[in-house]
């Protein structure tokens, strides 16, 4: 069955025919997808058995890639840190003089208080079938996976593509002999500050001005540790860059986006490169989480040495 929607509120319409326990995937034939989209989708240039977590470019995949906050109206607003920004004011500077300044400050506002669900972090897969190319979901079994998850990995797809197969026959011919993940690459050496900026400057340029400086600072400062490895995030990790740290035996996961942290892990990359983003998100994982406020390089700085 060919599914062509923006958007399923409802799963009946299309699975409710299926025998209660068969297993079915996903799957859209990259072929068949215009060029704008199938660029946007971040697999235009992927593999057979290559595994990427979606990038984000609407709601679906957003919530896929970084989990939603449900605010809590019903409860009294609370300070919460919105981002650290930079402003720049006029300075005395004596007697008929001023002079321009231009400093970092935490921005609080009064909000209402709110809960973070991590994502549920869908990766799909590109097989090689039949002679064509084709990106799979994973496998679920109707009437016993969470509704809500196969509802949310249709919605991801179509957002992606614009339209969905549903299969559930010779299952086993859609897997590839081996699977990669294509999260992560390891920067060229010597190119840390240079290569992160450039891979991050679109994501960058798409935020207010006054958040730049802080987010090309905290750049700088971990270039200027000089880690011996760091790694470009993908797709729904896009906005990550994983700093690496022998000697102290962490890995420092910095994200560029506004209001967000810093993730320190122990332990060696290979784990960490392994982990899912609702992995990271969720808070089980991590050795310490440092937000992005004016104590950020002082917290940060015994780890990254």
């Amino acid at each position: 069955m060919l599914i062509r929607r923006k958007y399923v509120r409802a799963l009946s319409s299309y699975l409710g025919g299926l025998i209660p326990n068969t297993e079915f995937k996903f799957v859209v034939d990259l072929g068949q997808i215009e060029r704008g989209k199938l660029d946007r989708s971040g697999f235009a240039q992927l593999g057979d058995g290559d595994t990427l977590l979606p990038p984000a470019i609407g709601k679906v995949s957003r919530t896929n890639a970084e989990g939603i906050y449900v605010t809590h109206r019903d409860r009294p607003k609370e300070p919460r840190l919105v981002g650290r920004r930079e402003w720049t004011r006029q300075e005395w500077a004596g007697p008929g003089q001023t002079r321009t300044v231009t400093e970092a400050v935490d921005i609080y506002r009064d909000c209402y208080p709110r809960t973070f669900v991590p994502p549920l972090g869908i990766e799909l897969t590109v097989v090689d079938h039949a002679g064509s190319r084709l990106v799979t979901s994973p496998a679920s079994t109707w009437l016993q996976t969470p509704e809500a998850e196969v509802l949310h990995t249709l919605n991801l797809m179509l957002e992606l593509f614009g339209e969905v197969e549903v299969r559930h026959e010779n299952l086993t011919s859609f897997l590839p002999p081996h699977t990669r993940r294509v999260n992560w690459t390891l920067l060229p050496p010597g190119s840390t500050l240079s290569g992160v900026s450039a891979h991050v400057a679109g994501l960058i340029g798409r935020t207010a001005p006054t958040f730049r400086g802080p987010i090309m600072s905290r750049l700088t400062f971990l270039a200027s540790r000089n880690p011996p490895e760091v790694y470009l995030g993908h797709g729904g990790f896009h906005a990550y860059v994983a700093y690496v740290f022998p000697t102290t035996g962490m890995t420092i996961l910095e994200s560029v986006m506004p209001a967000n942290a810093t993730y320190v892990f122990a332990g060696n990359w290979s784990s960490v490169s392994h982990l899912t983003k609702s992995q990271i998100l969720a808070g089980s994982h991590h050795h310490a989480r440092i937000i992005h406020d004016a104590n950020w390089e002082t917290n940060l700085a015994p780890f990254a040495r």
